[in-house]
Order: C-alpha cells, then sequence, then structure tokens
C-alpha cells in the first residue's frame, strides 16, 4: 500500500509573515531565502521584528529546550516594545511558575501572625472547633501560640539558631504563603456581587438606555468581611517592606493552610 502523505498547508512559507503563500507569491530569489513578495518590500528592520515574532509565536505549545529559554528570556529585554509584551506572553505560557518561583527570592518574612477560627481534625481524625493564633518573629526569634477560646495556656519559645530563619523560610518556599490570597482566597467576602455590574442582560441600544435610568445616585461601599465569619487569615511583613493580609471565610482549610497550623 503507498505511504499516506502527511497533511500539511499548500504553497511555499514565508519566514517573515509566518504564512504559506501560493509559489506566485515568491520571486525566484524570495522563494529560495523563503520571503514572498510582500514582505521584501519591508525594510530591514521590519523583517527582523516581524521574524522575530513569527518565532516566538512558533514556540507556544511546544517544548522550549534549554537554548531556546536563553533566547526567550533575553527577548524580554529587547528595545522593541511588542517583542518584549509578546516574549512576555510566551514566556509566562512556556513557564507558568517562573514569575511566582522568582518572587520566592525576593521575600524574607520578618513577622508573621496566622490565625485559624474554624473545625479542624485533631490526631485522632475528630473534628474540634478551636480558635487559635500563631505569631513568628524573625528577629526575636519568638515563637508563640495563644488560644482564644481559653482552653490552652497562652506558651512561647525561642527557637535556636537559624531555626527560625529555617521556619520562614519553608512558609515562602515550600508553602508559598505570599499567594494564599489568589490560591485560596479568589471566592471568600473579598469579591462579593456587585448588583450594579450589567452582566445580567442581553446587549443592545434599549438594555444600555434602561441600565442608564437604573443606575444610582451614588453607589454604596461593598461591606467589609464580618470578622466572625473569617476561618483563617495571615498577616504578614517583608524585609522589603510588602505587607500581606489574606483573610478567608472556607468553611475547611486548604492543605497548605492546614500543614502550617500543624
Amino acid at each position: 500500500m503507498p505511504k499516506k502523505r502527511k497533511n500539511r498547508p499548500h504553497g511555499h512559507y514565508c519566514k517573515i509573515c509566518g504564512e504559506y503563500k501560493a509559489n506566485e507569491k515568491f520571486s525566484g530569489k524570495g522563494h529560495a531565502v523563503h520571503i514572498c513578495k510582500t514582505c521584501s518590500k519591508l525594510s530591514a528592520a521590519e523583517k527582523a521584528e516581524r521574524m522575530t515574532l513569527n518565532r516566538l509565536e512558533n514556540m507556544l505549545g511546544g517544548n522550549v529546550n534549554r537554548e531556546q529559554k536563553k533566547w526567550l528570556e533575553n527577548r524580554l529585554h529587547d528595545d522593541r516594545p511588542e517583542v518584549v509584551d509578546t516574549a512576555r506572553m510566551v514566556y509566562n505560557a512556556c513557564f507558568p511558575y517562573a514569575e511566582r518561583n522568582e518572587r520566592k527570592h525576593q521575600l524574607v518574612i520578618n513577622t508573621l501572625e496566622f490565625e485559624v477560627n474554624t473545625e479542624v481534625p485533631d490526631e485522632f481524625g475528630d473534628e474540634e472547633k478551636v480558635h487559635q493564633i500563631f505569631t513568628a518573629d524573625r528577629h526575636s526569634r519568638v515563637l508563640a501560640f495563644r488560644d482564644l477560646d481559653g482552653a490552652e495556656p497562652e506558651q512561647s519559645i525561642v527557637l535556636d539558631g537559624g531555626r527560625m530563619a529555617k521556619l520562614l523560610r519553608w512558609a515562602v518556599h515550600s508553602l508559598e504563603i505570599f499567594m494564599w490570597g489568589e490560591d485560596y482566597c479568589t471566592n471568600s467576602a473579598a469579591n462579593d456581587y456587585d448588583p450594579y455590574e450589567p452582566d445580567w442582560y442581553d446587549e443592545g441600544p434599549d438594555d444600555v438606555d434602561f441600565i442608564e435610568m437604573m443606575e444610582p445616585e451614588e453607589t454604596e461601599e461593598r461591606p467589609e468581611i464580618d470578622p466572625a465569619e473569617i476561618t483563617w487569615r495571615v498577616q504578614v511583613s517583608y524585609n522589603n517592606g510588602e505587607k500581606q493580609d489574606t483573610r478567608c471565610t472556607d468553611e475547611y482549610l486548604p492543605e497548605r493552610v492546614e500543614e502550617l497550623r500543624w
């Protein structure tokens, strides 16, 4: 049996615009160098930029080797704005955790306060209601625990050597505490439904007029999260001046949040 031919676009490929075009769209020389007649009229700078953009777009959805990654990273510092924007989009698509990993090396925790106010499993797997606060201070090296229900006395310990630094570094690098607001609290009360957001109607001229008539004179501020509804929160200060205040109202603790408590 004759072998089946692989499906591929008809015509000749132009390395400038990245399109397959009919052979008559290429001159003799253009056919040899893979540049169509239209693209051959561009300036040298325009050709170089379009070739770069075309190469960047071709990297999407494929495996990027070490050499290609180095070339891609260099394009992030290109002097052409469109190339930089495209390179950043491609880099984030190929390496979705690169930005997060880079942040880890920039953040060092000075102080950490962690509060839990919900049901959690005990050492026997049974659920128990707790309201506890844990605090850690890098400089004093004091790790403290306070039971707000009064069931247990307040406890504190001074960690020797680099154990405090190791603990706080683990919270950043392993638990990625700086991303908890984005990872775990996207559905909390911080994202309340906006009753004035026109997402419930079919757009049209009459609908727009109706919405304009229904808009209130003053938009009320969204209510803040009720402290009694907060099941866990973390307040962190970093040595670069950044402050984090993450609060969540989900009933159960996410895995990494529960790991920090244990």
